[in-house]
């Protein structure tokens, strides 16, 4: 994980980035009605038209595009944002995030930057 000094600093761009990474969008119990009733939907139409399966077999996960992208990302954003799945509210602090992330990119980037000079007189 990244360390907690980096973390309070992250501001979330929404550059979607983090949309596109492959890998399961993990659901908890909580996750689907908030997403069924923002859609409009209930709950069972929402799981038989938007999940699978999880690899872990234990849950459910999101359907991906294509691409691997979240289905849920049209363009560089999130078309569920008010209702996204707990992971997502997550990202990055529950997550062993080590690049990808622009924003995370350019602040350990500048602590490396810190750090470097700090060790040298």
């Amino acid at each position: 994980m990244v360390n907690q000094e980096i973390l309070d600093r992250f501001k979330c761009s929404g550059c979607g980035e983090c949309c596109r990474w492959t890998g399961s969008v993990l659901l908890t119990k909580a996750d689907i009605p908030r997403m069924a009733s923002l859609l409009g939907t209930s709950e069972q139409e929402f799981i038989d038209a938007h999940t699978r399966l999880a690899p872990n077999r234990k849950q459910l996960a999101l359907l991906d595009q294509s691409d691997g992208s979240c289905a849920f990302l049209q363009g560089d954003r999130c078309s569920i944002y008010e209702a996204r799945p707990e992971q997502c509210r997550t990202f990055p602090f529950a997550w062993s995030v080590r690049e990808g992330c622009p924003e995370l990119d350019k602040l350990l980037a500048e602590q490396k930057n810190i750090e470097q000079h700090a060790g040298n007189p």
